[in-house]
């Protein structure tokens, strides 16, 4: 039987594609056939621009008024018409987004002379559905899953049928492409989609990696950002993420898309490593201050660094950092309280970074 039905599919769409008739988005195709060898393939499935009436465009028509008469035929009955043969249609093409998730009522009614029918069907994967009689659904009730088919020999007791379908045409959120771009202590992310569902959005995590060989001293993931999805859509969107003021070191980032309904699931992670190229010696932040205040400098390769404080005289106040560091940016506290021996009073001081061949200094004003 299942290769008959299959036979009988492929040439019920060759029909269809010689008509000069839009194709549905989801054409799903069904075959009633009598013992005596009549037979019809009627279509139904869910198109974004099909209504609940007849959608001539599609290929939908209406059956004569005296429904399917005393010949052989097949058609879908529209539920809420009770049947009426003015309104129903061989083709039933129901009203949806696509892709579309969740279920729809068919009415499917034959008529024949002969004394028993087989109903076949080919239901893609993410459909399935339900087959039972319209009175109880206790009588008959049969499953449809796949390539398969279902006799019926009383023919008088079950010639109209409801057939209940599920579709499941829901599709996660199709990562395209995810990409970095690393201007000085500036990470660009980008990322595309080709379709989405359900999506509620991005987080945008990002961890320290100190050592390649264990995981033990590395940082967790943290979450840095969020950036709003697009809901259900199938066109292509574009999302980016700016990260910036990052030290220097080796950093990974990955996307954790997360579901109206809370669900979740992680992009493929990207590894970058910031390495300053320059050196400098920021202002420090407040000035003027009391009694403490952060000063920032970048170091573009590995030095030793001094870091002091001098009163106008050139007398040494504080001396903040005297050791050797890798590449990369930082910040000091320097507090007058803690840092200067012996207290310090307002006025104004000079603070000098020298970090190889690279020397600077800036002034501050203490006001206490």
């Amino acid at each position: 039987m299942k290769l008959l039905f299959i036979t009988l599919f492929f040439v019920s769409l060759l029909n269809i594609q010689a008509q000069t008739i839009q194709e549905a988005d989801l054409s799903i195709p069904i075959t009633v056939k009598d013992h005596l060898g009549n037979q019809s393939t009627i279509q139904f499935g869910i198109d974004s621009i099909a209504t609940d009436t007849i959608d001539y465009e599609l290929g939908e028509a209406n059956i004569p008024p005296d429904g399917c008469g005393w010949g052989f035929c097949a058609a879908f009955f529209l539920p809420e018409n009770n049947y009426s043969g003015y309104l129903s249609s061989f083709k039933d093409y129901r009203f949806g987004q696509i892709p579309f998730s969740g279920q729809v009522v068919y009415r499917l009614t034959y008529a024949t002379s002969g004394n028993s029918v087989t109903i076949y069907w080919y239901l893609p994967q993410e459909v399935t559905g339900r087959l039972q009689d319209i009175i109880t659904g206790n009588v008959l009730d049969e499953p449809m899953v796949g390539i398969d088919s279902l006799l019926i020999t009383n023919v008088n007791s079950f010639n109209r049928l409801k057939m209940t379908i599920t579709y499941n045409q829901a599709t996660p959120v199709e990562l395209t492409s995810f990409t970095i771009n690393v201007s000085e202590n500036t990470v660009n992310l980008n990322w595309q989609t080709a379709t989405e569902t359900n999506n509620q959005g991005f987080a945008i995590e990002r961890k320290q990696v100190f050592s390649q060989q264990s995981s033990a001293s590395n940082e967790e993931w943290n979450a840095i950002g969020f950036v709003n999805g697009n809901g259900t859509t199938t066109e292509s969107q574009s999302y980016s993420f700016v990260d910036k003021n990052i030290s220097s070191g080796i950093y990974k980032y990955r996307l954790k898309q997360i579901d109206y309904d809370g669900t979740f699931d992680y992009s493929n992670e990207i590894e970058v490593e910031i390495t300053p190229s320059e050196f400098a010696l920021e202002q420090n932040y407040p000035n003027p201050f009391n009694p403490s205040t952060s000063i920032q400098y970048t170091i573009g390769s590995k030095q030793f660094v001094q870091l002091k404080v001098y009163d106008v005289l050139g007398n040494e106040i504080a001396t903040l950092v005297n050791e050797e560091k890798v590449a990369g940016s930082y910040k000091v506290e320097f507090d007058v309280a803690q840092d200067s021996r012996p207290a310090i009073a307002s006025g104004i001081y000079f603070y000098k970074l020298q970090a190889g061949r690279f020397v600077e200094t800036k002034k501050m004003i203490l006001i206490k």
